[in-house]
């Protein structure tokens, strides 16, 4: 680094100094200024979390699934009748979507249009819930149900007649 160049951020490092432990003022910021920086940090978060939250839409984390599939089974054998639900991904990014989206303001054209495609997406992940949970109860369940009776008594049946079958060759 040239002389130039130190003396330069000796003089950043001391005004920084004296503002922050004497009590110098610094530049004031115009409030337009200000206004405009809150809505550029909201716009870098809300794309951050909307970018992680629409990859996880196109691919779930199936160790996320399993961990709840865990808890699901847990909570049947504590005879607890509401088990926790799987996090629908739709769900997840429209609730990112709607926070950024109040947070920008409706006024703003990304804001209006998070709030808008947020509350599509959260209305998504309902409808998903409810096709989850109707695919369990009429699916799922009778199948496990003659997965778990049926088919037992099937085998219990096959094998005394091979035993049968034995005796009486």
């Amino acid at each position: 680094m040239s002389v130039a160049g130190f003396k330069k951020q000796f003089y950043k490092a001391s005004q920084m100094v004296s503002e922050r432990v004497g009590g110098a003022e610094g530049t004031k910021l115009d409030d337009d200024f200000k206004e405009l920086e809150r809505k550029a940090d909201i716009t870098s978060k809300a794309l951050l979390e909307v970018m992680g939250k629409t990859s996880e839409y196109l691919q779930p984390n199936p160790a996320t699934r399993a961990k709840l599939t865990m808890l699901n089974t847990v909570s049947k054998i504590r005879g607890q009748v509401n088990s926790p639900g799987y996090p629908q991904p739709e769900g997840l990014l429209g609730e990112s979507m709607t926070k950024y989206g109040r947070e920008m303001g409706e006024d703003t054209n990304f804001g209006g249009a998070l709030l808008v495609v947020g509350e599509a997406m959260k209305r998504m992940a309902e409808v998903k819930d409810a096709l989850d949970i109707d695919v369990k109860q009429n699916f799922i369940d009778p199948l496990q149900a003659v997965a778990d009776k049926d088919v037992k008594d099937i085998q219990h049946h096959l094998k005394k007649l091979e035993g049968r079958r034995l005796d009486y060759d």
